[in-house]
C-alpha cells in the first residue's frame, strides 16, 4: 500500500498552485502530476497494510508542535527521473525543523516497510539510491528538497508557461498545523486522515 505523509498548503497558497495547475493542464497535453491534490510530500512508500501504521502516526505527530513555511521562489526539476520531464515546483525555505519531522516520522514508520529492490533500478544517484534501499523513498535526509508541485511536462522549456513561471515572484507564509496521511493508487490521492500539530504559543 503506497502511503504518502504530506503537508497541505493553507487557501492563498492553495489558489496559486491550482491556478497553475490549470493553467499547464489546459496548455499542454500529457502533463504528469496536474491532477495530485496540492501537497508537500514528508514521505512516500510502500508500507504494509497495517491498521497501526495510524496509531503509531498519531502518537509521532501528537508530540510535534505547529510551525511556519515560506515560499518565496519557484523551482525546476530538469529531467526528473520520477517523471521524465520537467517537474514545476515551488520551493519551500530551508527549514531545520522540516528535517527533523521527517527523521521522526520515517524512523518510526520504517518498520511497516515492504521493500522492493527493484523501484532502486533506475537511481544512480548514491543518495537517492542509499536512501531507497533504506527507507522505499528517496528523498529522505539532507538532500531532500521540500516543495509544493505543479506538475511535470516535457519538451516545453521555450514555451511562454514555463518561461512565467520561472519568472514569478512569490511570497508566501504557510502555518503548518496539521500533517495528513494519504493512500495512493496510481494518480488517485485518498485521504486516511489529518493529524492535528501541537499548539505552538511561538507561532
Amino acid at each position: 500500500m503506497m502511503i504518502g505523509i504530506f503537508i497541505e498548503p493553507n487557501k492563498e497558497l492553495k489558489i496559486f498552485i491550482n491556478k497553475w495547475k490549470k493553467k499547464i493542464d489546459k496548455k499542454f497535453i500529457n502533463t504528469k502530476l496536474i491532477s495530485h491534490p496540492p501537497h508537500s510530500t514528508i514521505y512516500y512508500a510502500n508500507l504494509i497494510n497495517d491498521k497501526d501504521i495510524i496509531h503509531v502516526l498519531k502518537n509521532t505527530i501528537k508530540t510535534i508542535k505547529s510551525f511556519k513555511i515560506y515560499i518565496n521562489k519557484t523551482l525546476i526539476f530538469y529531467d526528473d527521473k520520477l517523471t521524465g520531464g520537467d517537474t514545476m515546483c515551488l520551493a519551500i525555505n530551508k527549514n531545520d525543523k522540516l528535517f527533523q519531522i521527517q527523521k521522526q516520522i520515517v524512523k518510526k514508520l520504517k518498520i511497516f516497510l515492504k521493500k522492493d529492490p527493484t523501484k532502486s533500478n533506475k537511481l544512480t544517484n548514491s543518495l537517492l539510491l542509499t536512501s531507497m534501499k533504506k527507507y522505499g523513498y528517496p528523498f529522505v535526509g539532507k538532500h531532500w528538497l521540500p516543495h509544493f508541485t505543479i506538475g511535470s511536462i516535457k519538451n516545453k522549456r521555450n514555451s511562454i508557461e514555463f518561461k512565467k513561471f520561472m519568472e514569478e515572484k512569490i511570497k508566501f507564509m504557510n502555518n503548518v498545523n496539521y500533517i495528513s496521511a494519504w493512500k495512493i493508487v496510481g494518480n488517485k490521492h485518498i485521504l486516511i486522515k489529518r493529524f492535528k500539530l501541537k499548539v505552538n504559543e511561538k507561532n
